[in-house]
């Protein structure tokens, strides 16, 4: 039906220049959530005083991961000149899961 119209989805979709989702800023937001996903799986297992952080450490380095690319964004769009950009959120997020696949990679395949 909509076709007949002489309307179709694809044109009314924006279009997304590639090497804006692939900048060096996206890889940068990518690169530092996934050491900072990896370093607190390490420490939350490596730590003795809590166990529910050492038992789920995955969970919880993910999690505050998250929480924390979230937070950053969302307090960049009350800084003058900034702004919350979605796909540095989702290069964050990614970068947090990554993290905990380089984790397993290092320490439970190798």
């Amino acid at each position: 039906m909509i076709v007949l119209l002489g309307l179709t989805p694809g044109k009314s979709m924006p279009e997304t220049d590639l090497w804006v989702i692939l900048s060096f800023d996206k890889i940068a937001h990518f690169g530092i959530f996934s050491i900072f996903s990896m370093l607190l799986t390490i420490g939350f297992i490596k730590q003795y005083k809590y166990l529910f952080l050492r038992y789920h450490s995955a969970k919880m380095a993910i999690g505050v991961s998250l929480l924390l690319g979230l937070i950053i964004e969302i307090f960049q769009a009350f800084i003058p000149g900034r702004s919350l950009e979605y796909y540095d959120l989702l290069a964050n997020s990614i970068g947090a899961f990554a993290g905990f696949g380089f984790f397993y990679l290092v320490y439970k395949v190798g």
